[in-house]
């Protein structure tokens, strides 16, 4: 009936689509992206998609957050808009109609942005049913688009030399092989394609939620690792692992900052989270993300590592 892989423009097969990701969300149905078969992931990183289910089922408006409805919409909204200010020189230089992977994408934050700016965007996620929310953000664009069933550190059946850019944003520190994933990711990239991925620093072993102090922060950036069974995996990287990361993967790394210093990072509780949401406040706190950055206090202590990779 529908194979993963769509164009958009023909609005009575969007709302067709549309009705599909509802109805999938409703749990009157259960569909199947491409390859048709669950991926193989091994712990402790397949934690996190248990942890991720277990809270979707607890938590379903927080966690389709993409929803103007969610309560979690505002914030998430402002970290992505975090995220892009740092990236969008680069992203803007990706040709438009160039092909584009967003790689663990959810239910599709990075790929409905690639789609609004142009790109056919390949979504690469091992979780079913985010894969069936993002199928319904996607049919808002008129955008091609397509969705597969796979994990970060296979993708084998995607072809080498196939995409023109790729996000990874909050993917490879919660994979049990974080090299096997930067790997594939280098491999599906063109000659001259870009990576642009985020990882999580030791800062966010901390509770974001609570002021902590300088002694709390230093022991933090000792963190390597924050292990749940069944819940939650994450390898903490350093600016410095991170560059290493990527040029073990084969890549020139042409940018690695810092961000998320106030929104669920070390600075978290000085944000009104009741202005979340207006322009002017959100911009505020972008050009302070921006100050904090470059302080020799704040520089080290972000929550998350940003880059961008090239493969020559």
């Amino acid at each position: 009936m529908w194979e993963g892989s769509t164009d958009t423009r023909d609005p009575k097969f969007s709302g067709f689509l549309r009705e599909l990701s509802l109805n999938a969300q409703a749990g009157e149905l259960t569909l199947r992206f491409p390859p048709h078969k669950h991926p193989e992931l091994s712990a402790p990183g397949k934690w996190n998609l248990e942890g991720d289910a277990a809270f979707a089922e607890r938590h379903p408006e927080s966690w389709n957050y993409l929803e103007p409805s969610s309560p979690n919409h505002a914030l998430k909204q402002l970290e992505k808009a975090i995220y892009l200010d740092r990236l969008s020189p680069w992203m803007e230089q990706i040709p438009t109609g160039a092909r584009v992977l967003d790689l663990g994408g959810g239910i599709g934050r990075f790929a409905t942005e690639w789609a609004t700016r142009g790109h056919p965007v390949t979504l690469v996620d091992p979780n079913p049913a985010a894969l069936s929310i993002a199928l319904g953000h996607l049919t808002h664009q008129k955008a091609s688009f397509e969705l597969l069933h796979l994990g970060a550190e296979d993708l084998s059946v995607i072809a080498e030399n196939t995409f023109f850019a790729l996000t990874a944003m909050e993917v490879f520190c919660y994979l049990s092989d974080p090299g096997a994933g930067f790997r594939e990711a280098a491999r599906v990239l063109r000659p001259g394609g870009r990576m642009f991925v985020s990882v999580e620093s030791p800062i966010g072993s901390l509770e974001p939620s609570v002021e902590h102090s300088a002694e709390d922060l230093e022991k933090a950036l000792q963190t390597t690792e924050r292990a749940v069974e069944g819940d939650v995996w994450v390898r903490y990287f350093s600016a410095t692992s991170l560059r290493e990361s990527l040029e073990e993967a084969g890549l020139v790394v042409e940018m690695i900052c810092g961000t998320h210093y106030l929104p669920d990072g070390p600075l978290h509780h000085l944000v009104n989270f009741e202005r979340v949401g207006d322009p002017a406040y959100d911009q505020s706190l972008i050009q302070l993300e921006r100050l904090l950055e470059q302080s020799a206090t704040w520089q080290n202590r972000a929550r998350s590592w940003v880059g961008v990779a090239r493969k020559p």
